[in-house]
């Protein structure tokens, strides 16, 4: 037998975890051998990137497990081998991910020998002093000396690094986005010193209830039940396992499943693979009756060549189809069976379905034709074909107004309420490009996401936004190994359920302990985007209804966009919604701290008033006057907050006429023009501007998110002293404007 081994030094307990965990990640068989300077050595025994056994000091199991926390530091190395994996079953009685969490539990404890602060106590403590800081920080974070983080701020990346969403964490997730993962660590320790379901139930009310709005917790709820029926998990002992635990994964909701089946076969867009995992989705889901018609179900597993038992009831009445390889061998209802038995149970209205994707032994074989060539027999008998009976009917007039709620739910960051309305659009109308575009940005599955994207391309191939798609999925689909996504509130991108940051936009989805390290990267025509979709959505909102992770994830975009006052204004508002997200108070806090400790301006929006059909700020006689020319209300207020913390006094227009009389009324000292606007557009603006004598020297910095040389050579002959490209950094912004105002 082969062997290699490769020596690790270990700094420290966080570099053990981050080294066994790579070990896991990569498949690696084998065995961890760890020297703690003592006469004590400890092995842990990998299995194909699972943790088989562990021993040390004496012990083996998950009694060894506490005593591996006693490592501060020492030398690894590891021993691998070319061969099978063993053939026994593993040593622990816990999954790699829950043995990763019992032993993230103790870093605190391993590194700084202190206990874990839980993030409630965390949002009433005092800021913590720099020194102590430094000492608690097992990341080695560089931050300003002003600067304080929390500790539980200092965990969070650790706590992600090395475990997996568990079930109530991902229900969660579905409903909230990204977020959940620090919301749910406020909720942790009751979730793991949950003894029994009714304990469990307990916090999962409290969570409900302190986090998700009434139609979320519904939501999360449901989500809840339909996991614990998918997995049949039956005794206390198993729902605690499930939903405590990361190995059972969400599985696709039942009514996109059903859609997906329902139009597997329309002009034959899916291949064989796509096809047997949508069949491996529907050995998961359990039951389905009442949501998809028996027919469909009959296609694709011969369709999708399957082997196993369709077990179907219509009340009183059982009965099953069985599968070889695809082939409809035979139909069983009572003592009958054969080919006379399928026929009439293909008329029934199923209001039970669950196929067991299991050979079944001692079957003859009684049915020698298709599906299709006995749907045809049955037709023969019926007045309506098969495949419309039982269908949902919606009119084309409900199809239009359900179809816009439905994408304002998706652009309102509703996703479950999105994907639930667009999947009951499609079952009636499956031509609706718009349903399965939306539909493949809302869904947390990789198999769904690309049956609508199929779908979507079989209706319009050449549209823009769907390219865009396709793109972000084929990115997705080389990193992300599972079928359970989530989606980045920014581009809608699937990502990984360990991801902070989205792979596509490069945009974080909440505030780490380096997210002002490296923020500023991420794509500001996303950011932008998001911007104006969230800003719009919140104006829409009903009063006392608005959805709190809207408007957090509207906040990120503004701070991903270093917009720091903006995504303040955004958390202060969140902050006077709710006492008890404890969470989303938490990212509140450490913005505010950093922007003070880094003397950036702190201010609300309550002084702002609005004078006609212009924002006016004000301002004492002595301040420069600057208008700000732009049609996306997004874009002029971050202008606007720009210019106002540098000390310019500022006015806004969003057309030619707005602009214009602003001009021969106000007398700006500058004026930042947008090209694009509705009617004249920024050119046509400018030259009317040129031909009034008193402003003809007047500075004009022309504002376009065009690149091209033309534009620019345009912008140059056109009388503009500047040309600016959207988008930019504020400090470029005020470069060009203390160029010809000289502040």
């Amino acid at each position: 037998m082969q062997q290699d081994t490769s020596t690790v030094r270990l700094l420290n307990y966080r570099e053990l975890l981050l080294t066994l965990q790579r070990l896991c990640k990569e498949n690696r068989t084998g065995t961890m051998f760890i020297n703690d300077g003592s006469e004590h050595s400890a092995k842990l025994v990998l299995e194909q990137g699972v943790i088989f056994d562990v021993i040390f000091k004496g012990q083996t199991g998950e009694a060894a497990l506490a005593l591996i926390k006693t490592i501060k530091q020492g030398q690894a190395s590891f021993s691998s081998r070319l061969g099978q994996a063993s053939d026994t079953a593993p040593k622990i009685a816990l999954s790699t991910e829950e043995i990763f969490r019992l032993l993230v539990a103790g870093m605190q404890s391993a590194t700084a020998q202190t206990q874990p602060t839980h993030i409630t106590q965390a949002v009433a403590e005092k800021p913590e002093s720099v020194e102590r800081t430094q000492q608690h920080n097992p990341l080695n974070i560089e931050v300003p000396s002003s600067y304080q983080v929390s500790e539980v701020a200092q965990q969070i990346p650790e706590i992600l690094a090395v475990t997996g969403m568990v079930g109530i964490e991902e229900q969660l997730a579905v409903l909230i986005g990204p977020v959940a993962r620090i919301v749910y660590l406020d909720y942790l320790k009751e979730i793991i010193n949950s003894v029994d379901f009714k304990e469990l139930n307990a916090v999962i009310e409290k969570i409900a209830k302190q986090t998700l709005s009434l139609e979320q917790q519904q939501f999360f709820k449901q989500g809840i039940v339909t996991f614990i029926k998918q997995y049949n998990l039956k005794s206390q002992d198993a729902v605690l396992a499930g939903l405590k635990g990361s190995q059972k994964k969400i599985r696709l909701n039942p009514l996109c499943l059903a859609l997906c089946i329902t139009t597997h076969s329309g002009q034959n867009e899916l291949d064989a693979n796509l096809l047997n995992r949508l069949a491996v989705q529907l050995e998961q889901a359990g039951n389905i009756g009442n949501s998809v018609t028996l027919l469909d179900v009959l296609h694709l597993l011969e369709k999708s060549g399957k082997t196993g038992l369709l077990e179907v009831r219509e009340k009183e009445k059982v009965g099953g189809f069985y599968f070889d390889k695809g082939i409809l061998t035979n139909a069983v209802q009572c003592d009958m069976n054969g080919k006379v038995v399928a026929m009439e149970m293909m008329q029934w209205v199923a209001d039970y379905m669950v196929f067991r994707g299991v050979a079944q032994e001692g079957v003859s074989r009684k049915i020698h034709q298709t599906v299709d060539v006995l749907v045809k027999e049955v037709e023969k008998l019926q007045e309506a074909p098969l495949s419309q009976l039982h269908k949902p009917t919606m009119s084309k007039s409900d199809e239009i107004v359900l179809i816009a709620k439905a994408i304002h739910l998706a652009e309102s960051f509703d996703p479950s309420s999105a994907e639930q309305l667009l999947c009951q659009i499609l079952i009636s109308y499956e031509d609706n490009f718009k349903g399965w575009l939306w539909l493949s940005r809302v869904v947390h599955n990789m198999t769904a996401i690309e049956i609508a994207l199929k779908k979507a391309a079989h209706l319009n191939a050449r549209n823009p936004d769907l390219i865009e798609e396709i793109k972000k999925f084929t990115q997705a689909k080389k990193i992300i190994k599972g079928d359970f996504v989530l989606r980045c509130p920014f581009c809608w991108m699937p990502t990984d359920e360990q991801d902070v940051e989205c792979p596509h936009c490069k945009a974080h989805f909440f505030i780490t302990p380096d997210f002002f390290k490296l923020v500023g990267k991420a794509k500001f025509d996303v950011l932008d985007k998001a911007i104006e979709r969230y800003s719009n959505a919140l104006q829409q909102e009903q009063l006392g209804k608005q959805n709190l992770y809207l408007r957090f994830y509207l906040a990120m975009a503004y701070l991903n966009r270093k917009y720091y006052q903006e995504g303040l204004d955004q958390l202060h508002e969140i902050s006077k919604q709710t006492s008890e997200n404890n969470a989303l108070l938490m990212q509140s806090k450490i913005l505010h701290d950093y922007m003070n400790s880094m003397g950036l301006a702190l201010a609300t929006t309550d002084h702002l008033h609005h004078e006609s059909h212009s924002m006016v700020y004000s301002a004492s006689a002595h301040q420069q006057k600057i208008l700000v020319v732009e049609d996306s209300m997004v874009t002029r207020k971050v202008i606007a907050r720009t210019l106002i913390a540098s000390g310019y006094h500022v006015f806004e227009a969003k057309n030619a006429f707005e602009a214009l009389t602003d001009i021969e009324e106000r007398n700006p000292d500058l004026v930042l023009l947008d090209i694009i606007l509705p009617g004249k557009d920024g050119y046509e603006i400018l030259a009317e501007i040129r031909q009034k004598p008193m402003f003809e020297k007047l500075p004009v910095v022309m504002l376009t998110s065009r690149d091209s040389l033309f534009d620019k050579l345009k912008g140059k002959v056109s009388d503009a002293n500047e040309y600016l490209t959207k988008p930019f950094q504020p400090d470029q912004l005020l470069m060009v404007v203390r160029k010809y105002l000289n502040k």
